[in-house]
């Protein structure tokens, strides 16, 4: 210690620095004094600058030399340090338990640990010191022979114990709850047995000695700055002891000549061959399904590892965080600061990487022993199963079946004990995929899984279809007749069990780890299920189509108003359906890590989504067409009306006043609707109140999915509302110039035919569309003289005209932007916004 005190090696590099910054600051100053000063000046000054250069350099060297020599004594006095600490330890163990098993392991741990302590301390200071390196080397190898009698000690110790104390696990719930309570901190009380008291000892000496093993490994295998993981090799100790009965009871089950659940029966000569061939068979459900009970009826998995053992090791942990934290300040206050590596930091990371995660380790080490007992019995080898000889494929099906149950199984289980924080966790921890294991590897049987797959999946939905679409049904000479009302569902059958399926396909599909394989997958069975699923759909479209424009013998009003809302709702459904299918196969998109790894490749469902979608958009379409076009336009007579409205709405009054009746004089001013138009409007408030009924229906609905059963509804109200709206708008803004000119009487009654559609429309979700637009046209058409005046002369006081011009030209307001977005406020301030300016100073202009 004496050299502490007379060499500071911080002080002496600092000297020396600042003396070699000195030397280059007069380097430089040297290089541009100018050169009138004289050879000799310079020579003088760079045998200075060379005599500094080699002080410098001794200084430097002397410095380095001396901390190479402080480090060597350190190490030394840690080691001091640390065996006159073992001797006190085991004479005071000697004179309280001398021979005693439990404490001559607490020895051997805190030996193993002090010793370890010293080794990372000292990781980053042997390197380039020769005496210190043999030192470290002298002292690692003594750590490693510690260590391992120190391990095999408490392996035996906990195996006893473990024997001794829950000999039934993991057979019963019982067994697990005692091994939880032993190693929970919460169970460390006066009352608790001595027993377990000492077990929980021995685990938490097991625990430590891998932490202090694994953290000595870790700083001694590579820079300390880089990324560290301990080797694909690695144990965890204490978890590894207690699968090893579960592994015992699996190899005596699943793997011995006399099976406990394969022995064959004795009944007759012929049933050891039909138990060997039921053996198969059942394989990879039965041992699934002993493995399943193991880890949540029998609780090895949630009361042994998450109550158990992971309360343990976080114990285990801050302690050692708490020790080296007391210990790293004693050195401060000794040392002057080093390189020397943290051990805090070293735990901390283990801790984040490994020793937080033991329960998806213990998930890591059943899937193992899984795939140990399959690949044992030639699971998916076997002439049983697969091959020329098998004489039922379904028994190969079943199995990959079960294999992505199990692997399905232990996903949701990780993903309840780690929710979303995954970040740090080592990937060799996560448990081995049945699915990548068996079926990845081998293409051929992929591939023949897949289409059975498919072929299983359309069969359910063709068997659907033939319950539920009346397409698939048999047809009589009269035709099948529509849904009654009440009994009509708001979304099909089909869609529900489609998106079923896709959920299905999808938890299949991302089983897969292997991109490749996924969309294989997805290519040979997601993409044909989707495309069966519209064939259907668009077969059941025509037939309502069919239904649509059919006439009704019944010839009663009653009766086709029942038949026509009965139609309008199978629409709504079918339309509701093809869009929540849409949105079905969006969610099912390959969701795995690969999509982020490999963004550039190209999803195979893409193409299907657009299909979907694009087919619900022309179902909307198809029906309003049909609709508007047939329903309204041919047999409600609208056409009339759309024909005649233009000559009743330029008609002059005085040509007709004759012709009136006494009761038009009486109706002057109270307007009614068109009576060509009573037909019409009928069936449209009939298709809409339909419309209202399927939105009533869904408002009791509490599902997530509400909000897009509101879909087919609205979408058909709102094409309609556009399509019958054009109707309207092409009479007020006469692009065929078939209204030259507008008289108020006609504008009054065509403004209240409009107005009157608008209103069974109240309902529509659009704003600003055609029907909006028409009611603005009619509005603008039948406004009274003063006001109207008062808007054209604001328009031509505008671009300086004189008031009393007869028309208006849209090319003044299109010359100066200005002007125009100023006319267009104006109209919008009065109400007619929705117009565009031109079609405003249209109608003006042929006002009357």
């Amino acid at each position: 210690m004496a050299m502490d005190a007379t060499i500071d090696p911080a002080a002496e590099l600092a000297k020396a620095q600042s003396h070699l910054d000195h030397l280059i600051h007069l380097q430089q100053k040297a290089a541009d004094d100018d050169q009138a000063d004289g050879a000799d000046d310079t020579s003088r000054e760079n045998d200075a600058t060379a005599n500094d250069d080699d002080v410098a350099t001794s200084l430097y060297k002397r410095a380095i030399e001396a901390q190479d020599e402080i480090q060597f004594i350190k190490l030394q006095r840690d080691v001091i340090n640390l065996v006159n600490d073992t001797v006190k330890n085991s004479q005071r163990d000697g004179a309280m338990n001398e021979g005693e098993a439990d404490a001559a392991l607490s020895t051997a741990k805190d030996q193993c640990t002090s010793l370890g302590f010293v080794l990372i301390r000292h990781a980053n200071h042997h390197v380039n010191n020769i005496k210190t390196g043999q030192l470290y080397a002298k002292l690692t190898s003594w750590y490693a022979n510690l260590h391992k009698d120190a391990r095999q000690m408490a392996c035996n110790l906990f195996r006893a114990h473990l024997q001794k104390e829950a000999p039934e696990y993991p057979s019963s719930q019982q067994s697990s709850t005692v091994i939880a309570e032993a190693f929970s901190s919460s169970s460390a009380k006066q009352q608790q047995q001595q027993q377990q008291q000492s077990w929980s000892a021995v685990a938490k000496c097991l625990v430590e000695l891998q932490i202090i093993c694994d953290a000595v490994q870790l700083v001694q295998s590579q820079p300390i700055d880089d990324d560290k993981h301990l080797l694909p090799q690695w144990r965890f100790d204490i978890v590894d002891e207690l699968c090893r009965p579960i592994a015992e009871r699996l190899r005596y089950h699943f793997l011995g000549e006399q099976s406990g659940l394969f022995t064959a029966s004795a009944s007759s000569p012929g049933g050891v061959e039909s138990d060997k061939v039921s053996t198969m068979d059942r394989l990879p459900e039965w041992l699934f399904r002993y493995l399943r009970e193991i880890m949540d009826n029998h609780g090895a998995h949630s009361v042994v590892m998450i109550e158990g053992v992971q309360p343990l090791i976080d114990a285990v942990v801050d302690s050692l965080l708490v020790r080296t934290q007391f210990v790293s300040e004693e050195i401060d206050d000794i040392d002057s600061p080093d390189s020397s590596i943290s051990a805090q930091d070293v735990l901390i990371q283990l801790k984040q990487m490994y020793y937080g995660h033991s329960s998806i380790y213990f998930l890591r080490e059943v899937s193992r022993m899984a795939l140990h007992a399959l690949r044992a019995n030639s699971f998916l080898n076997h002439p049983d199963m697969v091959g020329s000889e098998c004489r039922d494929h379904s028994i190969a099906l079943r199995g990959i079946e079960q294999l992505f149950l199990f692997d399905d199984l232990l996903k949701k289980k990780i993903e309840s004990d780690q929710g979303d924080d995954h970040f740090g966790i080592d990937p060799m921890l996560y448990p081995v995929r049945m699915t990548d294991t068996f079926l990845t590897p081998r293409e051929d049987l992929l591939l023949w899984w897949m289409g059975d797959e498919r072929d299983m999946a359309i069969v359910r939905l063709k068997k659907c279809a033939a319950s539920t679409l009346s397409s698939c049904q048999p047809q009589t000479e009269e035709g099948s007749s529509p849904t009654n009302v009440a009994n009509q569902q708001l979304c099909p059958p089909i869609t529900d069990l489609f998106a079923a399926l896709l959920y299905s396909s999808r938890s299949k599909a991302n089983a897969f780890s292997d991109l490749r394989s996924q969309q294989m997958y997805v290519a040979n069975v997601v993409a044909p299920l989707c495309s069966e699923y519209l064939e259907l759909m668009h077969g059941e479209a025509t037939l309502l189509r069919q239904r649509l424009l059919a006439r009704d013998t019944t010839k009663s009003c009653s009766g086709s108003d029942e038949v026509l809302t009965a139609n309008v709702l199978e629409w709504i459904s079918m339309i509701t359906g093809v869009h929540m299918a849409g949105h079905a196969v969006l969610r099912s998109q390959i969701t795995a890590e690969s999509d982020q790894i490999h963004p550039e490749h190209h999803n195979p469902l893409d193409g299907v989504i657009k299909s979907i979608f694009a087919f619900g958009d022309a179902m909307v379409d198809e029906f309003v067409s049909v609709f508007v076009e047939q329903i309204m336009m041919e047999r409600a007579k609208l056409a009339g009306y759309t024909m005649r409205a233009p000559f009743l709405i330029s008609e002059h009054p005085h040509e007709h006043h004759e012709r009136r009746g006494q009761r038009e004089k009486d109706v002057k001013y109270t307007l009614t609707l068109s009576p060509d138009l009573n037909d019409s409007i009928h069936v449209l408030s009939v298709t809409l109140k339909a419309c209202q009924i399927a939105a009533a229906k869904v408002n009791n609905v509490d599902s997530r999915t509400a909000e897009m059963m509101y879909f087919g509804s609205q979408s058909i109200e709102n094409s309609l509302s556009h399509a019958v709206g054009y109707k309207f708008l092409d009479i007020g803004l006469d692009p065929m110039g078939m209204c030259p000119e507008i008289y108020l009487d006609g504008a009054k009654q065509f403004c209240h035919d409009v107005c009157a559609f608008k209103h069974l429309f109240q309902h529509t979700t659009s704003s600003e569309g055609p029907m909006e637009r028409a009611v603005a046209a009619s509005r603008l058409m039948s406004l009274d003289e003063s006001p109207l005046t008062a808007l054209r002369d604001a328009l031509c006081a505008l671009i300086s005209s004189d008031t009393g011009s007869e028309a208006l030209f849209i090319s003044d307001f299109a010359a100066d932007s200005r002007l125009l977005e100023e006319a267009e406020s104006m109209l919008d301030a009065k109400g007619f916004g929705s117009l565009a300016l031109e079609e405003a100073v249209s109608i003006m202009n042929r006002r009357c």
